[in-house]
């Protein structure tokens, strides 16, 4: 699992060191040290925990984990359609608007979660009582509205959630509806990446069906852009196997893939523990697998609170331990050595922001850069010492 681990997420990172007349400078130390990862260590962002009568204590806690844990941010509810317009015509933001100006003044990058939600149960009665006309614009309004409300600064959405485990929408208005979802989104910011999203896949009760719809959306020329999977293993027996072939069956796609909303719930720290360590090694090790998102992460805002790996005074759990080990020590670049006679210095590195620091007996100059897996699995930095 390592060495498929550093094949799919490190490269060869060469720091080349110059002088003004381009000369190698040969003998000075190099410093490398990782900031952040490129694939996506994310987190859901709880409605509760923003609010304006949130336990300040708590809040402060939560806050502080959220971003030393994490690089990246999803809606938990704040985005879905009961929670931005619970009465017809009073449409708010002002959660969902939180979260994001919270998370792009930490650098954590939000997914929007999600435009719609096929179950049923999950919309407004309003929403069930309109005419199939009214219901058609309510829903090519929305999906217009927050795409081009949040163009540029929300970069992915789950457009149609669970359409394996309900179908109103598509009942009401017709198979069709699900492209003109996604045509809309695209229409108001061709730049998102359009996501569809559903459980019941690492398991393989519903794989097959999973594959045949979005063979049936691409064919259709739905611009799907990402593959979005459920991981609630809540007390149940998914095995590493099981992961790693719904994965790669879901990789012919060539489509990328997120485990959009993971959550585990078992008897013990230890069993817990267990099944985060195999999912995170397995995806993580995926070529096609671009982030994990936690469905939460702290008991005081989880939706199923013994699933959090955080108790509630916020103290980590076993599978906290185990989730910092290998995203912050395991799979993290600390590096240093001396420049060699043609002025470099060179170790493999996984992919993501880094700062480099460069030392001579009475010098030092630091420089922040990105290494980048779609760019080169090689890349030169050149420090110029003018």
């Amino acid at each position: 699992m390592s060495e498929q681990i550093d094949r799919t997420r490190t490269g060869n990172m060469v720091i080349q060191v110059v002088n003004s007349q381009r000369q190698p400078v040969s003998g000075v130390e190099v410093k490398l040290e990782q900031v952040a990862h490129e694939f996506e260590f994310g987190t859901a962002l709880s409605t509760q925990m923003f609010a304006q009568g949130a336990n300040l204590n708590d809040q402060a806690q939560y806050f502080n984990l959220s971003r030393q844990l994490f690089n990246g941010t999803v809606h938990e509810n704040a985005l879905k359609w009961y929670a931005t317009e619970e009465q017809q015509g009073h449409v708010n933001y002002v959660d969902a608007d939180r979260i994001l100006s919270w998370s792009e003044v930490h650098s954590l990058p939000l997914r929007g979660h999600t435009l719609f939600w096929e179950v049923e149960k999950w919309n407004q009665p309003w929403l069930k009582s309109l005419s199939k006309q009214e219901l058609q614009l309510a829903v090519e309004r929305r999906a217009t509205e927050i795409c081009d409300r949040y163009r540029g600064r929300i970069h992915e959405y789950d457009v149609l959630n669970e359409m394996l485990h309900g179908d109103f929408f598509r009942r009401r208005l017709g198979e069709d509806i699900v492209k003109t979802m996604f045509e809309r989104c695209h229409a108001a910011d061709p730049n998102a990446v359009l996501y569809v999203n559903d459980y019941d896949i690492l398991n393989g009760k519903r794989l097959d069906d999973y594959v045949q719809q979005i063979r049936s959306l691409l064919m259709q020329g739905v611009p799907l852009g990402g593959i979005g999977i459920q991981a609630h293993i809540l007390r149940e027996n998914i095995t590493p196997a099981q992961i790693q072939y719904s994965l790669d069956t879901l990789a012919q796609f060539n489509l990328p893939i997120k485990i959009t909303e993971f959550s585990t719930l078992a008897n013990t720290e230890q069993e817990q523990a267990e099944i985060l360590l195999n999912l995170y090694q397995i995806a993580f090790a995926h070529p096609m697998v671009k982030g994990i998102l936690m469905w939460g992460f702290c008991q005081k805002a989880h939706w199923v609170p013994q699933a959090a790996i955080f108790d509630k005074n916020f103290q980590p759990k076993l599978a906290a331990k185990v989730y910092q080990e290998l995203v912050f020590r395991r799979w993290w670049t600390r590096s240093n050595g001396i420049t060699n006679q043609n002025g470099q210095f060179s170790t493999p590195a996984f992919f993501g922001q880094y700062q480099v620091t460069v030392k001579g007996w009475n010098w030092s100059k630091t420089r922040s850069f990105l290494f980048q897996s779609q760019i080169n699995q090689s890349r030169v930095l050149t420090l110029v010492l003018s």
